[in-house]
């Protein structure tokens, strides 16, 4: 008897198996979707929602930055908040349009406050309200979106530095310095920074003492700058100094402290404490008393300066008392041309002053004592002087670390054998720019001011002095460990409105 077999019948049940998946497939794709749709349009909404808050939070930026660039349109601190307030909207309103991406709303508030000294904040806050588009299925119509920016702006501490020597009114330079020097002014808060400004020449004019209210004062700076007239040498060390003690004397570290200092040529003059000449010597002529020519060296006698008791070189119990002043260089020979008078190191006026007398106010004093020829001609200087000092008058020195002076630069032989030659032009030049790089670099050093030194040439200028002066990023000894500053070329008077702008925007982008 054989045993039988039973086969099930595979495909009735696979066609219930089939069946039955499709059925959980269907059920986990209606799950899925009811949950993947709101997840989609979640992130939708949330996509949209960053698309206005990005432009939002571009719009509430250009407000601020706008608000604080505008910190210096008016005359008085409620005029340029005001201004402000009122060039913020404008930026947020033009860069955040009605009705964009179809929000329904909104809104800014812009705040001006003094955070701490001398730094002036701009706070914006700005909102919208924007509609959903998948999330209102689930009871979310609306959505608020909030940005916030600020930006600050340090006020100013600036001494405008303004070169007013021959050699500009020659160029027909001196008259849209003045100008361009005044546009350059008008881009500073009235009330808020403080401006100032030194002219020189072969001496230094205190044109106008640093003032916050520089605009409308009587006279103004406006006023002073007008009254700059253009003749004489290139002192331009004993105006940087005399600008720096301005600033030193605020003593506002929370302030950002600053020199502008602008020239149309190379130092010509330097002021120090020079010694008499008391021996024979040989040195070049000057063009007078029998030495006729400034390119051929002669043996000179002593100075004839007396001393303070009216005794010169050569009596009993001489005691020479060493001439402050300054030293000028002039002349188009620079190797041997003339070499200019010393005269007392005091202020001068504005106006075109006397080479001899800078200031009809100051008395006759030792500095002028009888007997020295350099106080009534320009050209005794040579004759008078024995030489040129190792540092100026500040303690700056004079026989490095700019130019180095070469041999035919000082004398040879004799008592002064070694030291620099005050007959010689160039020798002058070298020691007044030395003078002057040294003068910057102190400044800058200084430890709690922290002060920048901005510098704008005129046409024939050392561009290399000027950048070191400045600490100019482009300098061959540019510092990182001193603030940088900037040095602008203007080639000729036509382009000084362009170089004066330049520094202007440097200095108010970095004071916001």
């Amino acid at each position: 008897m054989k045993a039988s077999t039973t086969t099930p019948r595979r495909g009735g049940l696979d066609r219930r198996r089939t069946a039955r998946e499709k059925g959980v497939a269907l059920l986990l794709t209606s799950i899925f979707t009811i949950c993947l749709i709101p997840v989609v349009g979640l992130a939708i909404d949330a996509s949209y929602m960053y698309v206005i808050k990005a432009k939002l939070a571009t719009a509430a930026d250009a407000a601020a930055l706008a608000a604080a660039r505008n910190l210096n349109v008016g005359m008085t601190m409620a005029e340029q908040e005001a201004s402000a307030r009122s060039r913020a909207e404008a930026f947020f309103h033009a860069n955040f349009p009605e009705r964009y991406m179809d929000t329904l709303s909104k809104s800014v508030t812009i705040n001006v406050a003094e955070t701490t000294s001398r730094i002036r904040t701009v706070h914006v806050n700005a909102s919208t309200r924007a509609h959903t588009w998948f999330m209102s299925f689930l009871g979310f119509r609306n959505v608020d979106i909030n940005t916030e920016s600020t930006a600050s702006r340090r006020d100013v501490n600036l001494m405008l530095v303004l070169d007013r020597s021959g050699s500009m009114q020659t160029a027909g330079a001196c008259t849209p310095m003045k100008e361009a020097a005044k546009v350059f002014v008008d881009g500073f808060a009235n009330q808020r920074d403080r401006i100032g400004m030194v002219a020189f020449s072969t001496g230094y004019s205190m044109g106008y003492a640093p003032d916050r209210d520089f605009k409308s004062t009587s006279p103004s700076i406006y006023d002073q700058i007008d009254k700059i007239t253009c003749t004489g040498g290139t002192n331009s060390v004993q105006a940087v100094k005399e600008a720096w003690d301005e600033i030193e004397a605020m003593n506002e570290p929370g302030a950002l402290n600053i020199i502008v200092f602008f020239t149309d040529g190379q130092p010509t003059a330097l002021p120090a404490v020079f010694p008499i000449r008391m021996v024979n010597d040989t040195r070049y002529g000057y063009g007078t008393d029998g030495y006729s020519s400034t390119s051929t060296q002669y043996n000179m006698n002593p100075s004839t300066c007396k001393d303070a008791a009216g005794k010169v070189y050569g009596q009993v119990g001489w005691a020479p008392i060493p001439r402050r002043g300054i030293i000028v260089a002039t002349g188009t020979n620079r190797s041997t041309g003339n070499t200019g008078a010393i005269i007392k190191s005091a202020e001068q006026p504005l106006t075109s002053p006397n080479l001899n007398v800078i200031n009809s106010s100051v008395t006759t004093s030792d500095e002028y004592a009888s007997g020295c020829r350099f106080s009534t001609s320009l050209y005794y200087a040579r004759r008078d002087v024995a030489y040129i000092p190792n540092t100026d008058m500040y303690g700056n020195a004079t026989n490095c670390c700019y130019q180095t002076a070469a041999s035919s630069d000082k004398f040879s032989a004799g008592a002064y054998a070694g030291r620099l030659r005050p007959d010689k032009p160039i020798t002058i030049e070298k020691a007044a720019s030395n003078a002057l790089d040294n003068q910057a670099t102190t400044i800058r050093n200084h430890p709690t001011l922290f002060p920048v030194i901005y510098s704008i040439g005129l046409g024939n200028v050392d561009e290399p002095l000027l950048r070191r002066v400045a600490n100019d990023p482009a300098s061959a000894i540019f510092s990182t460990t001193q603030q940088p500053g900037l040095y602008a070329y203007a080639p000729d008077q036509t382009q000084l409105y362009r170089a004066f702008a330049i520094i202007q925007s440097e200095i108010l982008r970095i004071a916001r």
